[in-house]
């Protein structure tokens, strides 16, 4: 018997549960299929309960005050644990914010023990921290003797970074990436920092601000810039 949360991952990942893609959604206009909570709690948290670990989450205020899925991956006899904060955004409508909360209940249990459903890539452009929700496509060339200096399409929002991705930051490669993106695209600092700023969809001084996932919207958007002639 697993003695610690640890050792409980470790054997639900040595023969994890096989979650099916059976349900159908949409993130902008891509079409998706997913694993739904129901599938989730039945596969992966009744794994979980039968090698003594319980799964809580709790819709709540952090202490900066920013609404957050607050949860907890606890073994029972050890009392070690796996916790973490997902971040939500308020909503006017009822619906809208239960279906935030409930995509975050799945997101949250998914990512914390590393399951994955099967065929993944179906819905990779909708995958938090990776990717923006809808690739744009990239701008075409402008007509001989005119400018070719395009602006970047402005991406989809940014999704909410993987539990514990936030603390951690911008990574060092990812730096040298964006960097080097930055320098190849024509942008100065102030250029530079400006065009983040616009595909992140928040105000940033320096790129040492950007979580993983930021940064990951940042290299795709600089990616898809027409470059300099």
């Amino acid at each position: 018997m697993a003695a610690t949360i640890s050792e409980v991952l470790l054997e639900l990942q040595a023969d994890p549960p096989v979650l099916v893609k059976d349900k159908r959604g949409q993130v902008g206009n891509q079409k998706t299929k997913y694993a739904d909570l129901v599938q989730v709690n039945e596969q992966v948290l009744s794994r979980l309960n039968k090698l003594g670990v319980i799964y809580t989450c709790t819709p709540t205020l952090d202490d900066e005050g920013k609404f957050v899925l607050a949860y907890e991956l606890m073994h029972v006899e050890s009392k070690t644990a796996k916790t973490g904060r997902y971040p939500l955004k308020l909503a006017d409508n009822p619906m809208q914010m239960g279906s935030a909360i409930t995509y975050a209940r799945r997101y949250v249990l998914l990512a914390i023990t590393g399951i994955a459903a099967e065929d993944e890539d179906d819905d990779g452009h909708g995958a938090a921290g990776h990717r923006t929700a809808q690739r744009q496509q990239r701008p075409q060339p402008a007509p001989t003797g005119q400018a070719t200096a395009q602006r970047a399409q402005r991406p989809a929002a940014t999704q909410p970074p993987l539990p514990g991705e936030k603390t951690g930051g911008i990574n060092s490669a990812q730096q040298s990436k964006l960097h080097a993106s930055l320098r190849d695209a024509g942008h100065d600092r102030a250029s530079g920092l400006a065009f983040i700023s616009a595909a992140i969809k928040r105000d940033i001084t320096t790129t040492s601000e950007l979580t993983a996932a930021e940064a990951s919207t940042a290299i795709d958007a600089l990616t898809r810039q027409e470059q300099p002639a």
